[in-house]
């Protein structure tokens, strides 16, 4: 397989080479016209300042003659209207000392080409033998009648273009050395986080998140990087939350089965009993058939319970909002608890300084507030003293309650709030708890946008939740 840096270098090898090749192309075919091109446009930039200035003034023109030949290495001849030469730079002679002789190959293109002086200046190259140098010759008419004759050296063009190739190719081999090392610089730099994203995005299929790409830009590569590792992130918590969720469902089975297993077990035991006649005498009939309600109204209540929380887990549960006073409603849903207090000999204290408002669903905030009093009657222990505080904070009301007794093991912290999670398994069948009433409250917490909390504090625990302040009652 090849790899990117591979590929790069490939592309710019292959990339250069066609440069190469468009530019020798080029210089074969363009080449030798453009030179002409440039000596012409020179040519006739002279002619029109020789032109001008020899009808006018013979001697400035000399001069300028003169600097031309010096500097662009032009010969200029100049004639009458019959091809007598007047002026001939490049011997140097003028008028009656010169050989007024003009050579027969220029006189006779003159000739061959009169017509065409009228309109415009004539170009053509005169051929010279292997020993001399051709010549670009420009003929133009001047209107006195008279021709001036401008000749300029040109070398074999072919020949400077063969040249000019070969120095094109050799520095463009020059060039892919060092661009081909570079390349491979550059593509190791640019291909290194593009392998590390590959490699993380693989320990990704594999369901491994503990890798993450190394971000060094803040270009599309890094971006890309950062997106890989959200990625990474998220699904690794995803598939975490999954897994635990499937691990509690399964928990969920094992922990329904053994809630169900005794008191079927009762059941089937008393009722078996009553079928062969265990008992005869109706006192001890009436205890069989009490203790066969009293299971059935357990097994009933685990899965009203049950089926509250999996309404509730699911979200899809009608809530009625709506702003009251905590104060009064505290104080209603615990009266019901009186003679359970008075019972069980328990002290209870309401800490509500502020009557305040709050935002929610009358209905579930008391399943909440009777869990946590039904959990800590339950738990309760020392001198026996539970007290319920509800704090105003800036956005949310804090219902608390704190009950004395035993401190909640700190691996257990974290799971008080899961269905059937019990810290003390014996004690279920004495108080008659199924595990499902805090995982409830952490549910009506969530439907209003709260939290839930538990902390261990001198004596005993305290247990809260955190629900919508009002601001009226509108």
């Amino acid at each position: 397989m090849k790899t990117i840096k591979t590929k790069l270098f490939f592309i710019f090898t292959i990339f250069m080479v066609a440069l190469v090749a468009c530019g020798i192309f080029l210089n074969s075919i363009f080449l030798e016209s453009y030179y002409i091109y440039k000596n012409k446009n020179t040519l006739a930039s002279i002619n029109k300042k020789i032109s001008s200035e020899y009808i006018n003034d013979k001697e400035n023109s000399y001069e300028y003659i003169d600097m031309v030949e010096s500097i662009d290495n032009v010969s200029t001849i100049i004639t009458d209207n019959d091809m007598s030469i007047e002026y001939n730079s490049g011997r140097q002679k003028r008028t009656d000392n010169n050989d007024k002789r003009l050579s027969k190959e220029i006189k006779q293109y003159i000739l061959d080409n009169e017509s065409k002086l009228s309109k415009k200046e004539i170009y053509y190259i005169e051929d010279k033998n292997k020993a001399q140098t051709n010549k670009l010759v420009f003929i133009s008419k001047m209107s006195n009648g008279g021709y001036v004759i401008l000749r300029k050296p040109v070398k074999n063009i072919h020949d400077s273009v063969v040249i000019a190739n070969e120095f094109y190719i050799f520095s463009a081999l020059i060039v892919i050395l060092i661009g081909g090392i570079f390349i491979l610089i550059f593509s190791k730099r640019v291909t290194k986080p593009i392998v590390e994203m590959s490699n993380v995005a693989e320990n990704i299929c594999n369901l491994e998140f503990d890798r993450r790409v190394e971000i060094n830009s803040k270009d599309e590569i890094g971006k890309l990087g950062e997106s890989i590792n959200k990625i990474s992130e998220k699904l690794c918590v995803s598939i975490n939350e999954l897994k635990n969720d499937v691990e509690r469902r399964k928990q969920l089975v094992r922990d329904m089965s053994h809630e169900l297993k005794t008191p079927l077990g009762i059941i089937k035991g008393y009722a078996e009993g009553l079928k062969y006649g265990v008992v005869d005498d109706k006192e001890k009939v009436d205890k069989y058939c009490s203790v066969l309600v009293e299971e059935c109204d357990r097994m009933d209540k685990l899965v009203r319970e049950l089926l509250e929380h999996s309404i509730m887990e699911s979200g899809n549960v009608e809530m009625n909002i709506t702003c009251f006073e905590i104060r009064e409603f505290i104080s209603k849903v615990v009266q019901r608890f009186g003679s359970i207090f008075t019972e069980k000999k328990i002290t209870f204290d309401l800490l509500c300084i502020n009557d305040c408002l709050v935002k929610a669903d009358r209905n579930m905030i008391e399943k909440a507030v009777n869990n946590f009093i039904t959990n800590a009657i339950n738990h309760i222990g020392g001198r026996k003293f539970i007290q319920l505080i509800v704090e105003e904070k800036e956005n949310k009301v804090e219902i608390s309650v704190f009950n004395t007794g035993n401190h909640i093991p700190d691996k257990d912290i974290a799971r008080v709030w899961d269905v059937y999670y019990k810290v003390d398994k014996s004690r279920t069948r004495e108080y008659g708890g199924h595990g499902i009433g805090l995982s409830i409250v952490k549910l009506i917490a969530k439907l209003h946008n709260g939290s839930t909390k538990v902390k261990n504090v001198d004596e005993g625990v305290i247990f809260s939740i955190e629900v919508p302040k009002a601001h009226s009652k509108k």
